[in-house]
């Protein structure tokens, strides 16, 4: 049975999601059913294409999802407008990038203060706290350099400063390794691991890398858009493609393809209708 305890900040349940290539669908999760406890590490672990990356989207409120129910810090995240969305997520989740996503005009300092100042702090506390921020992640003293005067490893420690300065409760990282060497991102992972402990931030991180599975306080594994128990478990298909990615949810632009193009096979037929009446 799955915990339904009140203390879950993040809550998933019955979750479905589907992409579209033109009229072609890609279920890309169904059926998750999710419980994240506060101040937990937890991996998401799967192969590429297992739907890491889409459930983290959703969690973060950068995606809809086709169906089920997302709470986040007891907010129903998915009856929420664009604004609303864009409003928690400032106020309560930090975000961490593969390609780190860092402004390239602004010094790492202002990379990190932007995110304070979007919360409607002023300039000079800004600066303060990505002083602070940057200090934790062991950078404080490269704040004046741009994104493209900093090591791959060093701009990633620049996002979670980033991440860390709008003081979050959540912070989700996708793939936070994968553009990194072997030991500068192990150290990044002992880096996260330390402030997770220190600050008692929930972590949610999205990855295959073997050395970020290992640090995992709590491992969960997905193949094919499922939580498995195991790396052998054999997903159950969905239950019909048209139940997994109904066609009410194609996107806007091939549902009035589909109805132009219907509109035209109409017009159509009633021509060739019309004509076979007038040779009879």
């Amino acid at each position: 049975m799955l915990d339904q305890t009140p203390t879950s900040i993040i809550k998933a349940r019955d979750l479905h999601k589907c992409y579209w290539v033109g009229t072609m669908p890609f279920p890309a999760l169904h059926g998750i059913n999710l419980d994240i406890e506060p101040g937990e590490f937890t991996v998401l672990a799967g192969r590429s294409g297992s739907g890491k990356s889409t459930l983290l989207n959703l969690i973060g409120a950068l995606e809809s999802a086709d169906s089920g129910s997302i709470e986040v810090l007891g907010e129903n995240i998915l009856a929420m407008n664009q604004d609303q969305r864009t409003r928690f997520r400032l106020q309560n989740i930090g975000f961490v990038f593969q390609a780190y996503n860092l402004i390239r005009v602004f010094s790492a300092r202002e990379n990190v203060a932007y995110v304070c100042q979007l919360q409607g702090k002023g300039k000079k506390e800004s600066m303060e706290i990505a002083n602070h921020w940057l200090g934790e992640v062991e950078i404080g003293h490269l704040g004046y350099r741009r994104p493209d005067q900093l090591s791959g490893g060093q701009q990633q420690r620049v996002a979670v400063a980033r991440a860390l300065a709008s003081e979050p409760k959540i912070i989700l990282a996708d793939e936070p390794t994968a553009n990194l060497d072997s030991m500068t991102g192990r150290h990044l992972i002992h880096l996260m691991q330390d402030l997770n402990r220190r600050l008692g931030t929930t972590f949610l991180i999205s990855s295959h890398d073997p050395d970020v599975k290992q640090a995992a306080g709590r491992l969960i594994k997905l193949a094919d858009g499922q939580i498995v128990d195991a790396w052998d478990s054999i997903p159950k298909p969905p239950i019909s493609l048209a139940s997994a990615c109904p066609v009410g949810n194609l996107p806007l632009t091939e549902r009035l393809r589909n109805y132009f193009r219907e509109m035209r096979n109409k017009v159509r037929n009633k021509k060739r209708h019309g004509n076979t009446r007038r040779h009879s």
